[in-house]
């Protein structure tokens, strides 16, 4: 009985605005555990950023993924990784990696282990020896394209067994005569 007159209470009056609920607050977790500032930079591990302001003249040798917005002249290799060429590179050298993208400009023969990209806006002179090879509809290249055969992989080592020992030969030496 006493439900009824509560929800009559809580409809509107015509022509007055309905009531605005307040906001719940919710409690802010609090920990103990002191707060640890990061001093790291913000891009993943694993890759190294040459940005548009830098320009680097020699040889570069990178054992991480290497993304290069800047202007480089001379060789960069990464062997075992990969090598992105951002819209703002500008590159004169020789490159050597297992997975290569260009989306700037690139002077200088390219080879890549795995992959080669061209991206769309994006011109490439000299050579390329890769196993796969990607152009872009909108990317140029002025030089020639050759085609690697891809590295066997090793097979697994077959377990080498060693041969059973084999049993002692028999020898027959002649019996004694019964005496």
């Amino acid at each position: 009985m006493w439900k009824r007159r509560d929800r009559e209470e809580e409809q509107p009056i015509k022509g007055t605005s309905a009531p605005v609920p307040e906001p719940v607050k919710e409690g802010i977790p609090i920990s103990t555990v002191p707060a640890v500032r990061s001093y790291e930079q913000e891009t993943p591990r694993g890759v190294a950023t040459i940005g548009k302001a830098v320009y680097i003249k020699g040889q570069i040798v990178a054992r991480e993924d290497l993304i290069v917005d800047g202007q480089i002249e001379g060789t960069v290799e990464a062997q075992e990784h990969r090598i992105t060429i951002g819209p703002n590179g500008r590159v004169a050298a020789t490159m050597k990696a297992r997975h290569i993208i260009i989306q700037g400009q690139v002077n200088g023969n390219v080879e890549g282990s795995e992959k080669v990209e061209i991206r769309n806006g994006a011109r490439l002179q000299g050579d390329v020896r890769t196993v796969k090879f990607v152009c872009e509809e909108e990317g140029t290249i002025n030089g020639s394209v050759a085609s690697l055969r891809p590295e066997p992989k090793p097979a697994p080592a077959a377990e080498v067994k060693e041969p059973a020992a084999a049993p002692a030969p028999r020898i027959n030496t002649p019996a004694e005569p019964k005496k």
